[in-house]
């Protein structure tokens, strides 16, 4: 197993590391206030720091090239949680550039209090006049090269012990805007196995500017000897045989027209014991597995009519009467909301409510506080939310003292939900949990008990829909409910689906298998999966864990898991037809680099590939046809799509009224049209034409409005007209604009305004316009990373 892609100490121009200017380091120090501030979890105590605060700012100015014109503005010394449940006493002190009283950067730099590390570092640069360059002067080979150069010169004896994570290198797409961040994570390796718990993390800018570093480490684990696991081979048998595939209903709420419902195949995440193969995961789901049986078989009732419209008096009467409010509680506010609903043309109304009793009337907490509020729809009657609040005395016990069972609960739970909802009983499953789930610590924490009811329609989850019910641990009284269950237009049967191996071996083909180490931890992370844990531990935040002390044992254990390939929009896999689709808009996307069949030999390859990379042209049987004449609505696409970053998420709703008769919100064209509206790029009117063609002046004009030279054109007088053909263009300062730029060019003289654009003609436009609005960038803008 010594298949390492070790953290080299390969060597670059010490300029890339901060900055091309020479360091210069503040001459007057500010004085800070030094704190001690333990914070929970953990065993509360802070050690005394060790390194002074002279001692601190010396070890900064060893670890961090200050850029000219930054001064310190603070030191302090806090404790900082660590991984290990310490108390670390943590030296943060900051640093700022000011021009005129104008905040033109700051820096922050935390180091350990006992030893001195460096812990994390953070540039952020607003200087306008440093602007980034397009295409990034490095790119991610040179990243990496500057990456491992800082981390050789800031902890050279743990380089040793990394092992370089390649994920984000594997999903990488050339950016399309200068002001980028490569995020390098280097895990630590424990006899050529990660351990991604551990690590550090550096992140370079486009300019081979280190903007950030942090740094994570844990002595005191245990890592298993002599542990032979199975083959790769064999985990991947594992994987697919072990692998629970769940139906589960998802609402594309960013899609365009109607939000239909899209049965997908979700696949449960999990990892194996590489020792012996059986499932392992560490973290317990805070609120229980799914069961697999509804409350009833059928409704025990039939839905209530939408046509109530409760009065305030008869709203309050049926929350005072459901939740046993007591009668010293009075009511201290009633607000009637109404709205409607663009897309369905649905009035929904509602009362929100909330009550508060006196202190000195009340018997319970004796303190100012206690209070409750409800939300009631009014339509129908149904009580969609309710939350009580009993503030906790000086006279309140640390520990608390459970009465109530968990099964009790459950019980009391279950009739409410029967009682206030009738017509739902055939679709609501209880998520199955025991009282044994919780050890005696957490009890003596956990004042509610919380049973929660999945909407499951015909054997399919409904996702994010559901019940839920808090019962009071000491008293039993109902303290939260939360109906979260909507009107949309589910099937009633489950429609036919892809086998459930055919689902498997697509899902799990976006995944690759690690080999690593991760803790044996049996607590409870906060309701996070495993997955996202571990990516919130490589992006270098610390999530919430147990409560533990630091006299626990940390012991490794040595799994298999599964690496997701595609880390960038949310999607899923649609049981019907077996394509990935975006999960907000619910779009068929590509998770693989999308590769057509057409463009290997053309001369604008790269220009095309980038385009592709972006999915801003459209891929037909394996081919884009990159000589083909482009459509006006592919055009201001791509257009969009640049200008955005290559950032999808663009949506309108309903409410949004077309600018264009020919281009409706069903339109694949609607929100890129809109946003070119939005963004001054074209003119509302009675029809686009997205299918029409375009020719080089239209392009011409699309390109000169994106850079904010329209108004330039109205110049002629002021341009160069030395064009063959000028007298055949509308505007000659359009063409000049381009053209001077090196955006389009002249052939023989001539630049042709006439001639129809290809898809190969386009990109290459684009990739150019990228370029020179990098370096025409309004330096009134701040510098934002993507």
């Amino acid at each position: 197993m010594n298949i390492v892609k070790q953290a080299g100490t390969l060597v670059l121009a010490s300029t890339l590391l901060l900055t091309a200017a020479p360091g210069v380091w503040a001459n007057e120090v500010v004085e800070g206030k030094a704190i001690s501030m333990p914070l929970a979890p953990g065993d509360g105590k802070m050690q005394d720091a060790k390194i002074t605060k002279e001692q601190a700012l010396e070890r900064a100015k060893t670890y961090i090239t200050l850029p000219e014109g930054f001064a310190l503005q603070s030191i302090s010394l806090n404790g900082y949680y660590t991984m290990n449940g310490q108390n670390l006493p943590t030296w943060n002190i900051s640093y700022t550039r000011k021009v005129k009283d104008q905040n033109y950067g700051y820096l922050s730099v935390s180091i350990n209090g006992m030893d001195g590390t460096l812990m994390s570092f953070s540039l952020n640069d607003n200087d306008p006049a440093h602007k980034p360059s397009y295409p990034p002067k490095v790119d991610f080979k040179a990243a990496k090269e500057v990456a491992s150069t800082f981390i050789a010169k800031i902890n050279p004896e743990k380089q040793k012990e990394l092992i370089y994570n390649d994920t984000e290198e594997k999903a990488f797409r050339t950016p399309l805007n200068g002001n980028y961040v490569y995020n390098l994570r280097y895990d630590r390796s424990v006899g050529g196995v990660p351990f991604g718990m551990n690590g550090i993390n550096v992140s370079v800018n486009g300019d081979g500017q280190v903007t950030s570093y942090n740094y994570n480490w844990q002595d005191d684990v245990t890592f298993p000897a002599q542990i032979t696991p199975i083959s790769k081979e064999k985990a991947a048998q594992l994987f697919h045989d072990k692998a629970e595939l769940s139906l589960q209903y998802q609402i594309p709420y960013s899609a365009r027209g109607k939000k239909l419902p899209i049965i997908s195949y979700m696949l449960n995440p999990f990892s194996l014991n590489a020792e012996t193969g059986e499932v392992w995961n560490p973290i317990k789901a805070m609120n229980g597995q799914q069961g697999v049986k509804s409350l009833t078989d059928k409704p025990l009732a039939a839905a209530q009519p939408a046509n109530l419209d409760l009065t305030k008096e008869e709203a309050v009467k049926k929350v005072v009467s459901v939740f046993n409010l007591p009668a010293d509680f009075k009511l201290r506010d009633a607000s009637y909301n109404e709205s409607t609903d663009p897309e369905t043309a649905e009035t929904s109304s509602s009362w929100n409510l909330s009550w508060t009793i006196e202190a000195e009337k009340d018997a319970v907490s004796k303190v100012p506080g206690r209070s409750a509020w409800a939300n009631v729809n009014s339509k129908t009657g149904e009580i969609m939310s309710f939350s009580s609040y009993i503030p906790a005395g000086p006279d309140a016990p640390k520990d608390i003292e459970g009465k109530i069972a968990y099964a009790d609960a459950v019980t009391k739970a279950v009739d409410l939900v029967k009682q206030q909802l009738p017509a739902y009983t055939d679709q609501l499953v209880l998520r199955v949990q025991s009282e044994k789930d919780y050890t005696a610590e957490q009890l003596k924490q956990l004042r509610n008990w919380d049973i929660h009811f999945n909407r499951v329609i015909d054997g399919v989850s409904a996702n994010n829909e559901e019940v839920s019910v808090s019962i009071d641990r000491v008293t039993g009284q109902i303290t939260n409910y939360n109906f979260s269950i909507s009107s949309l237009p589910y099937p009633k049967q489950k429609p036919e689906v892809l086998a459930i191996n055919k689902a498997k071996d697509l899902w799990l083909a976006q995944f690759d298998i690690q080999l690593n180490y991760t803790l044996e931890d049996t607590g409870y992370i906060g309701g996070i999966p495993i997955e996202k844990y571990r990516v919130m531990i490589a992006a270098g935040v610390t999530p919430p864990s147990s409560a533990s002390t630091t006299s626990e044992k940390k012991v490794a254990k040595l799994v298999y898991s599964l690496i997701p390939k595609y880390n960038r929009d949310a999607y899923l896999l649609d049981a019907q037809t077996g394509v990935w689709r975006n999960s907000q808009t619910g779009e068929t996307i590509s998770l693989d680099k999308i590769v057509v069949s057409d463009i290997d030999n053309h001369w604008a390859k790269n220009e095309l590939q980038l385009m592709l990379d972006y999915q801003a042209l459209d891929v037909k049987d394996g081919k884009v046809n990159p000589d083909q004449l482009i459509k006006r609505g592919e055009l201001v696409k791509m257009l969009v799509i640049a200008m955005n970053g290559g950032g999808g998420g663009i949506y309108y709703g309903a409410e949004r009224k077309a600018s264009f008769a020919d281009v409706s919100n069903s339109s694949p064209y609607f929100a890129y049209v809109e946003n070119a509206v939005d963004r001054g790029l074209l003119d509302g009117g009675t029809d686009f034409n997205p299918d029409a063609t375009l020719d080089r002046e239209d392009m011409a004009q699309l390109i000169v409005k994106a850079l904010g030279y329209k108004a330039l054109t109205k110049f002629d007088g002021v341009f160069n007209q030395q064009f063959a053909d000028a007298a055949k263009l509308k505007q000659v300062g359009v063409a000049a604009i381009v053209v001077g730029l090196d955006i389009m060019t002249l052939t023989n003289g001539q630049f042709s305004p006439q001639q129809e654009v290809t898809k190969a003609q386009a990109a290459s436009a684009f990739y150019r316009f990228l370029q020179k609005r990098s370096e025409l960038q309004d330096q009134d803008q701040p510098r934002i990373y993507y």
